[in-house]
């Protein structure tokens, strides 16, 4: 994916999305025996929007705080929760 797809998805609107459109992190299966390039591709497949999910009927936006833990940390830490 490229850095141009990437911010388009991140600057998706909260409220241009239908709850019904995006993907429920609960059915989200990775395989953790994977390296985390592998996780982070089957992540990506399944989700589409790496930043747009939803739990259930709830939308939800991932964002990541300036705290100084890299994005590629955080999200493998998401990785590795689902």
């Amino acid at each position: 994916m490229t850095a141009e797809e990437y911010r388009k998805y991140l600057e998706t609107d909260f409220d241009d999305v239908d709850v019904n459109e995006l993907k429920d992190i609960r059915k989200v299966r990775i395989d953790r025996s994977q390296t985390k390039e592998k996780r982070i591709a089957q992540y990506l497949k399944q989700v589409g929007n790496p930043y747009m999910v939803r739990v259930g009927n709830v939308k939800v936006k991932i964002r990541f705080a300036n705290n100084g833990v890299s994005f590629e940390d955080a999200f493998e830490d998401l990785l590795l929760s689902v």
